[in-house]
């Protein structure tokens, strides 16, 4: 019977793998790669499924592009997200056949603890020239006792996913945008622990939803942009947006546990805003 590693040692494992990079960490796993189900293609991933909706279009593609420019005398918008009545966290959800992998009950983590609005994506609409945009383009999402781990992650257009999976389980997670008539990518995980990159989630701006087609409890989600003016809230829902250049923009704010808010900021020093969202 074969000896399981210490997850502590399979996550060092991978964690070297993601060190040879994105686009060559496949090749760097040998010959063990033939053994591990595994999927990150554009084509053949058909039509989204019954229980997948196109969606609203949360983050559109901007009719010019981006530029990096000077930005002098910067300025910052910081404010807080948080809910105008209290929402509860839904109840744990049971995996019945799956408990030994996921544990007897897997808990709701669209709320953050205290009911805060962390895990909320802010951003400003209109900036179209600004600071440079991140150097770090890879990203690394986790299934982990069947859980999607970051809940929600933002980044720009050419970012790599590194997908990671622990779960002695096959899942087929499919990464879908508002919008979009079929997921931008699917990936196969199997019974083992293995490292898939893709960079197909980011490849457009978009708001993207990630979930297991074979389990209904995993997401997680992905918000794609061609700027560097965003940020994902802390647990307590607080955030900064700095380096941006003087003008007026309108601040628009994402939560899967709320409706969507925007506002017209006008940047030029330091700019409060207190987001209050109401519940969908």
């Amino acid at each position: 019977m074969p000896v399981a590693r210490p997850r502590f040692l399979v996550r060092r494992t991978i964690r070297s793998l993601l060190a040879c990079g994105s686009l060559f960490a496949l090749a760097c796993q040998g010959s063990d790669a033939k053994s591990t189900p595994r999927t990150a293609d554009s084509g053949g991933k058909g039509a989204l499924h019954a229980e997948e909706s196109a969606g609203d279009v949360v983050i559109s593609s901007p009719g010019s592009a981006y530029t990096v420019a000077s930005v002098p005398g910067p300025g910052t918008v910081r404010g807080t997200v948080t809910f105008g009545a209290t929402i509860a966290p839904d109840a744990p959800t049971v995996p019945g056949k799956d408990a030994g992998v996921c544990g007897a009950s897997i808990p709701d983590e669209s709320i953050t603890p205290g009911g805060g609005g962390g895990n909320a994506v802010v951003w400003l609409d209109g900036v179209r020239a600004g600071k440079a945009l991140p150097v770090d383009r890879r990203l690394e999402l986790e299934s982990d006792h069947c859980r999607l781990i970051p809940r929600m992650q933002a980044t720009v257009v050419g970012s790599a996913v590194n997908v990671l999976g622990h779960d002695d389980f096959r899942q087929h997670l499919r990464f879908v945008a508002g919008g979009d008539q079929q997921p931008r990518a699917v990936i196969l995980l199997g019974r083992d622990e293995q490292v898939i990159p893709t960079e197909l989630p980011a490849r457009t701006p978009g708001l993207v939803m990630v979930r297991d087609a074979d389990h209904p409890w995993p997401r997680a989600y992905l918000a794609v942009f061609d700027h560097p003016y965003f940020v994902v809230t802390k647990a307590d829902g607080a955030f900064v947006i700095d380096g941006v250049p003087a003008g007026k923009y309108t601040l628009r704010v994402w939560h899967e546990r709320g409706k969507s808010f925007e506002k017209t900021v006008d940047v030029g020093g330091v700019v409060s805003v207190d987001v209050k969202l109401d519940a969908k």
